[in-house]
């Protein structure tokens, strides 16, 4: 009984220190940014803003603490939305070999009132992937996941753009 609570001692111990050491060496979870308290309510204002967009936005904010309400005292204004889809090589045969997908986001931060805080700001993500005539679904899947890895890739370098805020009303 001894030998099995020593072991079972020595097992919490050693767990113990591991997660002392990885709080102070500052280790957090991806994409969780330090959030002040005046920025944890943002009022959100899309006028031609994409669906999946909004919904990485949204899931982004919820992630780091921050509530989208009405009357905020910052506003984060999505000004511009485009995605793009273009040939990026093409075979000697004159088949499309890979595709380029973009997504570009202008924005900008406002007060409560709607006064700029801030220029407009331009995101773009950009991925290329291979596109393979004879396994069209599986490169629709492929576009599929890398488009949703570019709107949160988006969501998430607006989130940091408005959290590095510093200017005053």
């Amino acid at each position: 009984m001894t030998k099995q609570l020593r072991a079972l001692t020595g097992k919490v111990v050693l767990i113990t220190a591991l997660f002392s050491l990885l709080t102070a060496c500052g280790f957090h979870l991806r994409g969780v940014q330090e959030v002040s308290a005046d920025k944890q309510q943002v009022t959100l204002i899309t006028s031609n803003a994409n669906q999946q967009l909004l919904r990485s936005l949204r899931q982004n904010m919820k992630f780091n603490g921050i509530s989208e309400t009405a009357d905020a005292k910052y506003q984060i204004q999505i000004l511009n939305h485009r995605y793009k889809r273009r040939a990026a090589t093409i075979s000697s045969s004159s088949d499309v070999d890979e595709y380029e997908i973009s997504v570009e986001v202008k924005m900008l931060i406002a007060d409560r009132e709607g006064r700029p805080l801030s220029d407009d700001i331009r995101i773009q993500r950009e991925r290329i992937y291979t596109y393979d005539k004879n396994a069209a679904a599986a490169s629709s899947e492929q576009e599929e996941l890398l488009r949703n890895e570019l709107y949160n890739a988006v969501a998430q370098t607006v989130l940091r753009r408005y959290l590095a805020n510093n200017k005053a009303q």
